[in-house]
């Protein structure tokens, strides 16, 4: 099998681990394992984990700090109706991206949710139409439907974020979208859908803004084997955690460099359970509110603590202030 399809390819795609014998109990590397049950959110340090599920992270770019801009990355973790969003805009209006996402998110609950890739397609497409030029942003969308044999995923990318299809076994990418020009802004539409259907529950999915590229640069790694090791060995909840302390040595070790805005969200689709309606945003600050969090949350001594569903309604305006809103 071709291990790279490109996206808008006619037809579903069939993906099958079955054969490999999947072991579930595949040993994590690296750092400890997060100790968490269900849905938790680490405000502070901007990661949002569901046990076995999914589990995501959002950091600002090193030299978007140092010249005052907001994070351009955006990540939508949609519990409600199946799906999950990335989108990456530009430091001119470094909102554009929480403004498509949250736009994406009111358009499902006016028309419900689609149910073949040809829907979502013209979803996103009306989604797409009335954003301004200069507030361009990439666009990946993955949205999710379990059924017993497996999994099937409706795919859409414009710009060069990416999603990937990674088996878990063999850690290979058997699917990664391909960069082209359906900038949200730049363009009215978008060129087209992805249907795939995963059988068995050996595949991980990761969607990635492209400063996961740089994290790689400055790792001296290669982008697809990291994808293959560090965003699929383990728990998919630890993977933030991991990611990030990643990221954070080479800060504090000097190798690290100017960076750009880092997005990532793994998922275990197979694994995804419907307990529960919440809708998550976490990014796409603009430079007011990335420099508030930076000054008083991100480099203060309040710590990095995990709130629990139950904690959310009386912590919703740090969250806030963290760049994430759950509504």
């Amino acid at each position: 099998m071709n291990p790279l399809k490109i996206v808008g390819a006619s037809g579903p795609v069939s993906l099958n681990a079955c054969a490999y014998g999947l072991d579930r109990d595949i040993e994590s590397r690296g750092n400890k394992e997060t100790k968490i049950k269900g849905l938790r959110i680490n405000p502070e340090a901007r990661m949002v984990v569901k046990e076995d599920e999914y589990g995501a992270l959002l950091v600002t770019g090193r030299d978007k700090i140092k010249s005052g801009y907001g994070n351009g990355d955006c990540l939508l973790m949609n519990m409600k109706h199946f799906f999950f969003a990335l989108s990456d805009s530009t430091e001119r209006y470094s909102r554009a991206s929480r403004d498509i996402l949250e736009r994406l998110c009111d358009e499902v609950d006016d028309k419900g949710v689609p149910e073949h890739k040809e829907g979502w397609l013209d979803l996103v497409n009306d989604v797409f139409a009335p954003q301004k030029y200069h507030h361009k942003a990439t666009f990946s969308l993955a949205a999710i439907k379990r059924h017993e044999a497996g999994a099937s995923i409706c795919i859409i990318n414009g710009g060069d974020s990416t999603v990937n299809i990674v088996n878990k076994v063999t850690g290979k990418v058997e699917y990664r979208t391909e960069s082209n020009m359906n900038f949200a802004g730049r363009s009215k539409t978008i060129s087209g859908a992805m249907e795939l259907t995963l059988r068995g529950d050996g595949y991980r999915l990761v969607m990635a803004s492209d400063g996961l590229a740089d994290v790689a640069r400055f790792c001296k790694r290669d982008l697809t084997e990291m994808m293959g090791t560090d965003l699929t060995n383990g728990n998919v909840h630890d993977v933030p955690e991991k990611l990030r302390e990643l990221i954070r040595a080479a800060d504090l070790g000097g190798i690290a460099g100017n960076y750009d805005d880092i997005g990532i969200i793994v998922i275990d689709p197979m694994s995804l359970e419907m307990n529960n309606n919440v809708q998550i945003v976490m990014g796409g600050t603009n430079p007011g509110e990335e420099d508030a969090y930076q000054r008083r949350i991100a480099g203060s001594s309040i710590g990095d603590r995990w709130i629990s569903m139950d904690e959310l309604p009386e912590k919703a305006r740090h969250m806030n202030m963290c760049g994430i809103k759950v509504w």
